[in-house]
């Protein structure tokens, strides 16, 4: 859930991004999971959908390393419209099971207002391990 003032809107990285509402200093926390208001399916669950539902939970789910859950924002939530950059992200990945039983996002850079956040696919997705098709995202 995100946790700053954020707006989905066209995205020069790929049709729909998550744009800041408000400036964003460095070392905010800007996402992070809520078990009232996010999503979780277990690989059992994910696994029997139909075909159609897992490509479209691909595109929005991530396979989380410490619960070994797909996790994803519920329909309507601006967060499934999160963007990869693999080198231009301003979110960095922080587990702290302390804090959260999953990954959360802080801002490693101050966000300006109108910038698209996005983080890195790679530092928080199991499944992008495990699937070579998403390669060219490195």
């Amino acid at each position: 859930m995100y946790l700053v003032k954020i707006l989905a809107k066209k995205s020069e990285i790929d049709g729909m991004g998550v744009f800041a509402e408000e400036r964003i200093e460095k070392g905010t926390i800007v996402w992070k999971f809520e078990p009232t208001h996010d999503c979780v399916l277990t690989v059992a669950e994910f696994q029997s959908l139909n075909q159609e539902q897992k490509e479209n939970l691909k595109r929005v789910a991530y396979l989380s390393a410490t619960t070994g859950n797909y996790v994803f924002p519920p329909e309507g939530d601006p967060a499934n419209f999160t963007n990869h950059s693999a080198n231009k992200n301003n979110l960095t990945v922080h587990v702290d099971l302390h804090a959260s039983l999953e990954p959360y996002f802080v801002a490693n850079r101050d966000i300006e207002i109108g910038e698209e956040i996005t983080n890195n696919y790679h530092e928080f997705d199991e499944a992008i391990k495990l699937q070579s098709t998403k390669l060219q995202w490195l």
